[in-house]
């Protein structure tokens, strides 16, 4: 191989883009800081360059950046994806709605929320009649759904599939316990890619690292090339990295995305 050849290689596979989930990917649950280790290997990466750092989460951007002060995060992401579907530039620790997708978003949830009319009452009537959830306003959904535990989230799972099947763009948002409803084309992964589109960067310098089933659509190899979990993760996601042939940490949280971050994408030597 040629000098260019191997510098062009290089260059389509050096990493360029850190994509992490939050909640029991970076953030532990008891709200201590997050750990250091995250941010030291972040800003060690960027001695070698522009590496740009999305957060794709499902909470509103608002309790994303409140949390984030109250973690006093010392550094903040370029990115942000919240409700799983909105697209946020960050600025100044402020966020910068990307307008175009952002609006055609909201149209096509509309839509599509409207169109399908019939399923929030019959949702209502199970949840109501056959489980201990609670129905809870949510902002990215017109039902939001909280299951009194994890077993009882499978049921409502299983009452979804073929209730859904009736109306196949409109998809359940599952973590954990928690449900919300969303359009089937707008996901994680999707707005990954739009993200990275618009960078010019290549799946192959890509990593990204998640822990629930929420997290799902984007460890794919059509998005990003490097995909890890912490050893938290639920058993679906690490069956899902392993498939796309990644890497399941040892530790949990942050510890354990920065180990599949260091297996995945090791700092190159100078």
């Amino acid at each position: 191989m040629s000098q260019q050849k191997k510098k062009t290689a290089l260059l389509s596979t050096s990493l360029k883009l850190i994509c992490t989930d939050f909640d029991g990917t970076l953030a532990e649950a008891d709200g201590r800081p997050i750990s250091d280790a995250f941010f030291e290997r972040l800003t060690a990466w960027r001695r070698h360059g522009d590496v740009y750092w999305i957060i794709n989460t499902g909470r509103t951007f608002a309790s994303l950046q409140e949390d984030l002060v109250r973690r006093k995060a010392p550094i903040w992401p370029n990115w942000v994806v919240a409700l799983e579907r909105e697209i946020w530039l960050v600025r100044d620790r402020r966020g910068v709605g990307w307008f175009e997708w952002n609006r055609k978003c909201e149209l096509m949830h509309t839509q599509l929320f409207e169109s399908v009319h019939p399923v929030w009452k019959l949702v209502e009537d199970y949840i109501t009649r056959h489980t201990q959830a609670k129905l809870v306003e949510d902002a990215g959904s017109p039902l939001g759904i909280i299951a009194s535990c994890e077993e009882e989230a499978d049921e409502i799972s299983a009452f979804m599939t073929p209730l859904l099947a009736n109306w196949p763009t409109l998809i359940a948002v599952r973590n954990s316990i928690y449900f919300r409803f969303s359009h089937k084309f707008y996901h994680k992964g999707a707005c990954l890619e739009a993200i990275s589109s618009g960078l010019a960067i290549l799946p192959p310098q890509i990593f990204v690292a998640g822990d629930h089933l929420n997290d799902l659509p984007m460890m794919d190899h059509r998005y990003a090339r490097h995909i890890g979990c912490p050893s938290n993760s639920v058993d679906e996601v690490k069956k899902k990295v392993r498939a796309e042939g990644g890497y399941v940490a040892s530790a949990k949280v942050a510890e354990g995305t920065v180990e599949a971050l260091d297996r995945l994408c090791p700092l190159p030597r100078r």
